[in-house]
């Protein structure tokens, strides 16, 4: 135990006592998530974006309605971008994004040929303008075509459509906004000449609000308590997005170090000169001790800068989970840190680890591939599958925990179980390789070599 306990502390200050290891535990987090702050903070630097758009307006009925939505578009644009840059920086949660602002010109022409449209396309593409909308004149009385329905199948082509034309329409947030008020317009041109109140009907088709909320519970004192609203459906997701991003991240910053050193000991010889003070046995396992150690480490760090981000920001952390966290990362490391170590023994280059890798990142990352599915139902049966499954066990019941709904206590007692069978077993098969592995010479082994190393004492 004193070998083993002598390796472990040397590993771990092997793996935490390097300017790599703080570089990646900063890094990690930014490519994971820096992706959305980057997009807010750039939007806001970004500003208002004026688009000049033309629009051929054949019905003669709609152009000045568009206009006087856009005028009340670019306001509220104005508005908001003032609002995102109070004094404290902070934009106030709650709001849309809206940094478009829309100057409409009507295309002054009684017939629209192609040689209109090219020449706009070319204004479009030299910059003069961002987009060209054509209104159909027929687009108030026209009805679905049933026959092209009933030939074709196609849906789409049936319905009476309206042209966006830009230099990238499927993704242009002006195209979504015409689509919304050019059917507004239309539907209240038809009401009206139907004879019918629009506004009586917008009276009458007014939306209910449907409250999302908890159930009630008892307090401490026995008294039922107010059930909390969860209303805010980027919380609902993101959380536990988060809680299985971190999960993620604690396992990969420790598994993957654990590779590199065993590569790095065997490629330059020095693993001869420790198996001649410990057993590989007793090698491996002081070296997963050590590494679940650097785990641990990583977690504290994350966990503080987590829990004061969500203080400064009053979101509310589910530390009820926190146990169960730390067991089953402490497991997950053990698990995927025993494959990346035998793997690393069996070869002798780091290029020549990645094929072998491949399956052991499936595995790993494989609850990252369902986690919406388990998020909308995380009591239905691929998210119980996911979490009685060992490999996927530490993150799908992390990412079911933290959605807040009850989880059944057999579940994650049982996925306790067989974490904890499988995670011996995994430790047991990889030493075996590790033993033969860790002074093995020359060609990388076959997947039958190992094998035969894992299950036979040759």
């Amino acid at each position: 135990m004193f070998k083993i306990f002598t390796i472990a502390i040397r590993e771990y200050w092997a793996m935490v006592a390097t300017k790599a290891f703080l570089i990646s535990i900063v890094m990690m987090p930014v490519l994971m998530f820096g992706g959305i702050f980057a997009m807010k903070t750039l939007t806001r630097v970004g500003g208002i974006q004026e688009r000049k758009i033309l629009v051929y307006d054949g019905t003669g009925r709609l152009f000045g309605r568009l206009s006087l939505e856009a005028t009340s578009q670019n306001a509220v644009a104005e508005a908001m971008q003032e609002e995102s840059h109070s004094n404290d920086g902070i934009r106030k949660p709650g709001g849309l994004e809206q940094n478009e602002k829309y100057v409409l010109e009507k295309v002054q022409a009684d017939l629209l040929t192609n040689e209109l449209r090219l020449e706009i396309s070319e204004k479009i593409e030299s910059g003069d303008y961002y987009a060209f909308v054509e209104i159909p004149a027929d687009i108030i009385t026209r009805k679905p075509d049933i026959t092209q329905v009933q030939k074709t199948g196609d849906v789409a082509r049936a319905i009476p459509a309206i042209e966006f034309r830009s230099q990238s329409s499927a993704l242009a947030t002006a195209r979504q906004w015409f689509q919304i008020k050019i059917t507004n317009a239309i539907r209240d041109i038809r009401l009206k000449d139907l004879e019918i109140d629009p506004l009586k009907v917008t009276q009458a088709s007014q939306p209910v609000l449907v409250r999302g909320l908890g159930l009630f519970e008892l307090d401490q004192e026995g008294n039922v308590k107010e059930s909390r609203e969860e209303d805010n459906v980027l919380t609902a997701i993101f959380m536990p997005f988060g809680v299985m991003m971190l999960m993620f991240m604690v396992i990969f910053l420790a598994a993957q170090p654990a590779l590199e050193s065993v590569l790095e000991e065997k490629s330059q010889k020095i693993a001869e000169v420790l198996l001649g003070s410990a057993n590989p046995f007793q090698l491996m396992i002081g070296k997963l001790l050590g590494v679940v150690g650097g785990s641990l480490t990583v977690f504290s760090v994350y966990i503080s800068g987590i829990v004061y981000f969500a203080s400064s920001q009053n979101y509310e952390i589910p530390f009820q989970i926190l146990p169960w966290f730390i067991v089953f990362q402490v497991l997950g490391v053990f698990f995927f840190a025993a494959m990346f170590m035998a793997v690393g023994a069996s070869v002798n280059q780091l290029k020549e680890a990645q094929s072998m890798l491949l399956p052991i990142w499936m595995l790993m990352m494989s609850p990252m591939m369902v986690w919406f599915i388990i998020i909308r139902d995380p009591n239905g049966s691929i998210a119980t599958g996911m979490s009685l499954f060992p490999p996927a066990t530490p993150t799908a019941l992390m990412l079911r925990m933290a959605t807040g709904q009850t989880i059944p206590i057999w579940q994650p007692l049982v996925g306790l179980i067989l974490m904890v069978i499988s995670t011996l077993l995994v430790v047991h098969i990889a030493s075996r390789i590790f033993r033969v592995g860790i002074l093995w010479q020359g060609k990388t082994p076959s997947v039958r070599e190992l094998v035969r190393w894992a299950f036979s004492n040759q």
